[in-house]
């Protein structure tokens, strides 16, 4: 009888782990978008008058910008493989086959929020850094 409970779980289990995937991709599409508009705005002309004495800062956010969608690239590649072998998982009987896929998707749920985490950081220092140019700009054209 726990057998065929777990058979039957097993469709269900299958497609929680798809859901998982499918989100995880959206995610990342998110914040390709979002890396983006960052790049545009460090690069617009709003810094223009201070480029000088900001130029460093500047510099170091696009790079770590650039650092951290070389990470986003690797992350997306690791999902493309690990949704590949999902397939393979659905047409197992193997007990383990299923464990071993489990446990690697546990593992790259934690790198997928761990990158989600640290790009939000990220995005969070430079909107403070943006919010305060913005903010001397308009207090001294008042």
């Amino acid at each position: 009888m726990e057998n065929n409970h777990t058979t039957l779980s097993r469709p269900r289990k299958i497609e929680k782990l798809h859901w998982h995937i499918q989100h995880w991709k959206s995610d990342l599409q998110f914040l390709e978008d979002e890396i983006i508009f960052v790049e545009q705005l460090l690069n617009s002309n709003i810094f223009e008058s201070n480029k000088s004495g900001m130029s460093d800062k500047l510099e170091d956010y696009l790079t770590r910008l650039a650092t951290f969608n070389d990470r986003k690239t690797k992350v997306r590649l690791l999902i493309s493989k690990h949704e590949n072998q999902l397939g393979t998982v659905m047409e197992s009987t193997n007990d383990n086959v299923i464990t071993d896929f489990h446990h690697r998707h546990d593992d790259l749920e934690l790198e997928v929020l761990d990158c989600t985490d640290n790009f939000k950081s990220l995005k969070a220092e430079i909107f403070n850094f943006v919010s305060g140019i913005l903010k001397n700009r308009k207090s001294n054209t008042d």
